[in-house]
């Protein structure tokens, strides 16, 4: 179990991530304790300020505020926590179920190119076994 030093340790809770290299505060200069919470409304963030979200993978972390997120820890102190990663997106207006076109997917039918690359592939197969059967063993005797 972690303890304070004293009765006026503080943290720093922040998000960060890697692609457009911001930090975002969540919680600053907050006391803490064991059952500690806190709730980031990320829609009021966006109308408050000017830092856009990206849509991402977010790093959480958690550190004594008088340190920097990255020190070690003294003997009993608290320690920086960055373990924790959550994902950001942009939410879209509802598309109806039979409206719903996907991006990523395919539908389960084939193309005409699957379908000539496919027979390109079974009739290599096919001739590779074959004569590799003529070859090893002698079974297509043909003189």
């Amino acid at each position: 179990m972690i303890t304070p030093a004293a009765t006026d340790d503080y943290i720093d809770v922040i998000a960060t991530n890697t692609i457009n290299r911001q930090t975002y505060t969540i919680a600053a200069n907050q006391s803490w304790q064991e059952t500690q919470a806190v709730t980031w409304d990320t829609n009021e963030f966006t109308q408050t300020t000017d830092l856009p979200f990206v849509v991402a993978t977010y790093t959480l972390m958690i550190y004594d505020a008088a340190k920097e997120p990255t020190a070690v820890a003294s003997a009993g102190a608290l320690g920086g926590f960055s373990n924790l990663q959550f994902g950001v997106y942009t939410p879209q207006p509802y598309t109806p179920l039979n409206e719903f076109k996907c991006a990523t997917c395919s539908s389960g039918a084939i193309s005409l190119h699957e379908k000539q690359a496919l027979s390109i592939l079974l009739g290599t197969c096919t001739i590779t076994v074959l004569s590799f059967t003529w070859f090893a063993s002698g079974v297509f005797h043909l003189f």
